[in-house]
């Protein structure tokens, strides 16, 4: 996350932009914003952060999850602590393995911090 100061200067230099600003603009290629690449140039999906202290674990997800991540997340469940968090602000998109891996999770006890509503939604739907 960006500092106060930081995002306050951002925005002032967006404000201070005028639309043909921009065809001067030479875009780089990893700043696409149709393109998913980190800029190394590798196809980065999910990122998986764990932060534990104590018998506590926090388990950061970033990007877009699919159910090919799904056995490394129950890993890093498996080698948490008692009391486990998965955060999920900044989850892009998941699928419906995903979803119902979430529902199950939410069921055992684990915590969903900063879910999307659509994510929580779609949980409550496939649990019915």
């Amino acid at each position: 996350m960006l500092n106060f100061q930081r995002r306050a200067e951002i925005t002032a230099r967006l404000q201070s932009l005028k639309i043909s600003d921009s065809s001067s603009y030479k875009w780089h290629w990893y700043c696409n914003p149709f393109r998913r690449e980190t800029p190394d140039r590798s196809n980065m999906t999910l990122k998986i952060e764990r932060y534990s202290e104590g018998s506590s674990t926090t388990i950061r997800l970033i990007g877009r999850m699919q159910a090919d991540h799904l056995a490394e997340l129950e890993k890093q469940i498996r080698e948490s602590g008692s009391e486990i968090v998965i955060d999920l602000e900044e989850v892009d998109l998941v699928d419906v393995q995903v979803v119902r891996f979430l529902g199950v999770c939410e069921t055992q006890g684990i915590t969903l911090l900063n879910c999307s509503p659509y994510i929580l939604d779609w949980i409550s739907r496939e649990r019915n």
